[in-house]
């Protein structure tokens, strides 16, 4: 149906990621705000924290260490079913979890391993939903090879983690909850830019398109993106990607 426990371990690095919301002019509030709420649970995905902006929420996400690297000779960078095909041949995704239902698809193989190699893919809390932007095996293709290769370095495990967690948002997000008021904020004045554009709902997250939107699993919905979100250092409003 295409619609749209967890583990303790040593945190290593830790980001921030935050959902602005601009007041609309309907009710004051962003279609975000029925959405994004949290519990005070420490987590792969962090604490929600209190904001004097009501449209706000700060939500300091863990990074876990990881436990592996892959190579990149095993890593495939190629999709090998047509993007407008991925889980038609699933009746119901709400059965699978969010990482199960990607395995299902060959083209989101290279981030299912990357997940795995940096010890992310098994803390997904049971009782929380998730949104994850997930980029096909092709969108892997379109970064530096050297700059990959980087990334899967051993002594780059942290960085890696790091990236693959800026695709991950601690809530469940929907193509209806975005608009163009919005951004994902990253720390350090750097945010990840959202773009709506109507009719047709064509949304760009960090530059990279949604192009199967809400796939809905049992706990949270997968966007798949064209491109891998990787905000540059001194990105202040970039398009996020290389």
């Amino acid at each position: 149906m295409k619609t749209t426990e967890m583990k303790s371990l040593a945190a290593i690095a830790v980001a921030s990621l935050t959902m602005f919301g601009c007041a609309s002019s309907n009710e004051g509030t962003t279609a975000m705000d029925d959405n994004v709420t949290m519990s005070e649970t420490q987590t792969m995905a962090g604490t929600t924290e209190d904001a004097d902006d009501a449209d706000a929420v700060v939500v300091t996400a863990e990074v876990v260490e990881p436990v592996a690297v892959v190579p990149i000779a095993a890593l495939s960078l190629t999709n090998t079913e047509d993007v407008n095909d991925m889980f038609d041949n699933i009746e119901d995704t709400e059965a699978y979890s969010l990482m199960d239902l990607a395995q299902q698809s060959p083209n989101l193989s290279t981030f299912v391993q990357l997940m795995n190699a940096a010890g992310l893919a098994d803390d997904f809390e049971a009782n929380r939903s998730y949104t994850i932007f997930a980029p096909t095996n092709e969108a892997f293709s379109k970064l530096d090879k050297a700059e990959l290769e980087m990334l899967l370095l051993p002594e780059n495990k942290a960085k890696l983690a790091s990236v693959l967690m800026v695709h991950i948002l601690p809530s469940e997000v929907t193509s209806a909850n975005f608009n163009e008021t919005q951004r994902i904020d990253i720390g350090d004045n750097r945010y990840i830019p959202v773009s709506v554009s109507s009719p047709g709902r064509n949304i760009t997250v960090g530059g990279a398109n949604v192009v199967v939107q809400n796939v809905e699993a049992s706990n949270g919905v997968i966007h798949v993106i064209d491109h891998v979100i990787i905000p540059k250092d001194d990105a202040v409003e970039g398009d996020g990607i290389r």
